[in-house]
């Protein structure tokens, strides 16, 4: 019998709960090392993610890994995500700074492509909601999309050298919200898609608060509490991930502390490195 690796944590977790071995077999010695299986606190169900980025030049495995012969994803790639079992895949990066959901969504034909300003080469947007939320379903993984927070506060990429706005603000991310989960959706429907796709899972930005180039730690908590209102006035059920990173300086205090005592009450999850 072939076991994921989420099938083999479930297993070891359920092993664990029935294993918890008398205080007077636990064995003593300098070179005795004794594990407790118990977990000291609770474990999220979404602790084991997978990352989904076009990567342009860098690496097309996003579009590589789909088959436009056959219009599907490849099912040896699908295979061996599925056998990878993460809990959670995650659309967006660095590219969320310029990423404009609409491009991704609709007929196939009428997409327009996109310069990846990052990574380098031209993206397709062959791979857009719909399919990655498909392939999330294949797998058993929860979609996670990072929505495009006002370019994160750098200007290079909010307005492109070919004189495009690709920045993104809260109603965008809120539209992308309903576009995704409101089952009268007028938008999805108008291109085919009659139920919802169900995303629960949702970022504000990608790592927002890295760098000196972008928003300052105020300005970012005062645009997250804006989207965090703006996307949950769409849904109330989804959960949200804000940012409370500050680089790599080990000098320069984490905004997490500011984030959770302004945003919160807004926010589910804040993320940090």
């Amino acid at each position: 019998m072939i076991s994921t690796r989420r099938d083999f944590l479930r297993n070891s977790a359920l092993l664990a709960v029935g294993l918890k071995l008398p205080a007077a077999q636990t064995i003593t010695g300098p070179n005795i090392i004794n594990i407790d299986p118990n977990p000291l606190f609770p474990l999220s169900p979404y602790l084991f993610l997978q990352f989904m980025e076009p990567l342009g030049v860098t690496d097309s495995s996003v579009q590589a890994a789909w088959d436009d012969d056959a219009d599907a994803w490849r099912q040896d790639f699908v295979s061996v995500v599925q056998d990878l079992a993460p809990d959670v895949i995650r659309w967006g990066g660095l590219i969320s700074r310029y990423y404009k959901w609409r491009e991704g969504v609709g007929p196939v034909k009428h997409r327009p492509s996109m310069r990846n300003h990052v990574w380098g080469g031209t993206e397709s947007n062959r791979v857009g909601t719909g399919e990655f939320v498909d392939l999330c379903r294949r797998v058993g993984a929860e979609p996670l999309l990072c929505v495009n927070f006002l370019s994160d506060g750098r200007k290079q990429y909010s307005h492109t050298r070919e004189g495009q706005d690709r920045t993104g603000d809260a109603n965008e991310a809120a539209d992308w919200v309903s576009y995704a989960n409101d089952p009268d959706n007028a938008e999805r429907h108008y291109h085919g898609v009659p139920e919802p796709y169900g995303v629960k899972l949702w970022q504000i930005g990608n790592e927002t608060s890295y760098g000196q180039e972008g928003f300052a730690r105020s300005e970012a908590i005062d645009h997250t509490i804006a989207f965090a209102r703006a996307m949950k006035a769409r849904d109330r059920s989804i959960q949200l991930i804000g940012w409370g990173d500050r680089g790599l300086d080990p000098q320069t205090p984490l905004w997490a502390e500011e984030l959770l005592q302004r945003a919160g009450g807004d926010l589910d999850y804040v993320g940090s490195t």
